[in-house]
């Protein structure tokens, strides 16, 4: 049996708590100090490194593959390193999408400095390929290109690298569209899907190298021993359970433009469940649309990931005032629509209203019958001959299950 905390081991495991918070805010805040201290520009490249630690020279060393020097004192890596990030630089270009070209190019555009718009996990991105550096230039946060690395830049022709990059801006695209609606797939699923959509089947190493490239600068995707995944994705084995479970369903077949569009930065689907959600509660409550919106969303994630309606009812409550029964009716039926409306990782991309009518009319195998369409009213699964639990009155299967 678990035993209950005293009053005493309660507080004591709150200063524990605060303590760390506190901990890890001065550690933050140290090294954003040294992330952005002041920084001579122009800059040469043994001068950009020279602000970083052994570790952090290691890190470069090791993602530009250049072996046999882990054993040099600091100095004599940086001269080494000095030497060869410039002759690795088509190679390190080669592995770019249009948005981080896109940084390097304003960069050079700019003279070698220009103020930084990026998030800290974008500016070790660049330091940890020893291609851009972060300090204070005329009391401005901004990013420095070294002499070197400007140079080499310059003297390298556009049309060498435009067609690489073009499609690695592709297959991250699709791959981060792909993750948004289906979870979690294995890597062979994902190159599988790759070459559907793109008449190409890619060459895995690099399609790999690509896209784990990719997941340095940007965290909308992680990889895990079952594969690749949405960073939403709490438990991608469970998600794979879920996919197999349902193994003669195919994956939704999305277009290739959908695709694309949810590979976008910040990309939402705003289904007609969602913008109903929102669009009630700025009514109701008086919050502009992105604090609706970001609730909303919330929500989303819940469904994908296969939680209740109980909970999205209960983290609402948590963040709104419902004081009356009619509220949270008005919540419930919103919450249902949204279920069945949203496209769900644990059903490959189908929302359950189109697995559910496709189980009843016969198109799809029994494994379809496994989605769950809600209806609040009697918190059951809704039969093809059920009144539609849309409200209209007639039976589901002549209603949106039609």
């Amino acid at each position: 049996m678990d035993k209950q905390l005293s009053k005493k081991e309660e507080q004591q495991l709150l200063n524990a708590l605060q303590a760390a918070k506190e901990s890890r805010r001065k550690m933050e805040s140290k090294e954003d100090e040294k992330r952005w201290a002041d920084i001579e520009a122009p800059i040469g490249l043994a001068g950009g490194l020279s602000r970083l630690n052994k570790q952090e020279l290691s890190a470069i060393r090791s993602n530009h593959h250049i072996t046999g020097v882990s054993s040099l004192k600091k100095q004599e890596l940086i001269g080494v390193l000095e030497r060869s990030i410039p002759e690795r630089l088509y190679s390190y270009i080669s592995k770019l999408d249009d948005a981080r070209l896109a940084v390097i190019k304003q960069v050079a555009e700019r003279g070698g400095v220009a103020v930084s718009t990026l998030d800290n996990r974008q500016v070790e991105y660049f330091t940890s390929w020893g291609i851009l550096f972060s300090g204070t230039v005329n009391g401005k946060r901004s990013l420095v290109m070294p002499e070197e690395i400007l140079h080499s830049f310059r003297e390298l022709s556009p049309k060498a690298y435009r067609d690489s990059v073009q499609r690695n801006t592709t297959w991250i695209k699709l791959t981060q569209g792909m993750l948004y609606y289906y979870g979690t797939l294995t890597e062979d699923e994902l190159l599988a899907l790759i070459a559907r959509y793109t008449g190409e089947e890619p060459d895995r190493a690099e399609f790999i190298s690509v896209i784990e490239h990719s997941i340095e600068y940007d965290w909308q995707v992680k990889l895990d021993e079952i594969g690749y995944s949405n960073i939403r994705v709490w438990d991608s084995g469970k998600v794979k359970q879920e996919h197999e479970a349902r193994a003669s369903i195919p994956f939704y077949p999305f277009t290739k433009e959908q695709l694309l569009l949810a590979g976008e930065p910040d990309f939402v689907d705003r289904n007609p469940g969602f913008q109903a959600m929102s669009d009630y509660i700025r009514r109701e409550y008086g919050i502009d649309r992105q604090e609706a919106d970001d609730l909303v969303e919330e929500c989303i994630y819940a469904v994908r990931i296969g939680d209740s309606p109980g909970n999205v009812i209960q983290f609402l409550q948590s963040n709104l005032d419902m004081s009356d029964l009619e509220t949270v009716r008005a919540f419930m039926d919103y919450t249902r629509v949204l279920f069945n409306s949203t496209r769900q990782w644990f059903l490959k991309g189908f929302t359950s209203i189109e697995l559910s009518a496709a189980a009843a009319t016969g198109g799809e195998s029994d494994d379809a019958a496994k989605a769950v369409v809600y209806d609040f009213a009697t918190k059951a699964k809704v039969g093809r001959n059920d009144r539609c639990p849309c409200g209209s009155g007639k039976k589901f299967k002549k209603c949106c299950g039609a």
